[in-house]
C-alpha cells in the first residue's frame, strides 16, 4: 500500500469508492441545504461555493488516490479561476450600479421635496 488506499498499479477498493461516494453524497445533500438557507445572500459568492464543493469531492478522490486529486485539482484551477474572478467582478459591478440607482432615486426625491 502507498497511503492511497491502494497499491501501486492496482484498482482502487470497491469498498473505499463506496464509502467516498456515500460520504460525498451526505455532503451535497448538507451543502445544498446550506445554499438553500442562504438563499439570494450568495450572489457574488456563487463561485465560491462551487470552489468550495470541488475541493470537498477532490478530498474525497485524494482519499482513493491523491495522484488523481492533485492532476483534477490543477485542472480546475486553471478552467475555474476566470469564472471565480468574473463572477466576483460581476457582483461588484451590480452593486455599485444598484447603489448608484438608490443615489440617484434619493436625489430625485430630494429635489421633488425642495421644489
Amino acid at each position: 500500500m502507498n497511503g492511497t488506499g491502494m497499491s501501486l498499479g492496482t484498482a482502487p477498493d470497491g469498498l473505499l469508492i463506496g464509502m467516498v461516494a456515500v460520504a460525498l453524497l451526505l455532503f451535497g445533500v448538507l451543502f445544498n441545504q446550506l445554499v438553500q438557507w442562504l438563499g439570494r445572500r450568495h450572489a457574488g459568492y456563487t463561485s465560491l461555493l462551487v470552489v468550495v464543493g470541488v475541493l470537498v469531492t477532490l478530498i474525497g478522490v485524494a482519499v482513493i488516490d491523491w495522484r488523481a486529486a492533485v492532476l483534477t485539482l490543477g485542472a480546475f484551477a486553471a478552467s475555474g479561476l476566470p469564472m471565480v474572478v468574473g463572477d466576483i467582478w460581476r457582483a461588484i459591478v451590480a452593486r455599485e450600479a444598484a447603489l448608484k440607482a438608490q443615489q440617484d432615486q434619493a436625489l430625485r426625491q430630494i429635489d421633488e421635496v425642495l421644489k
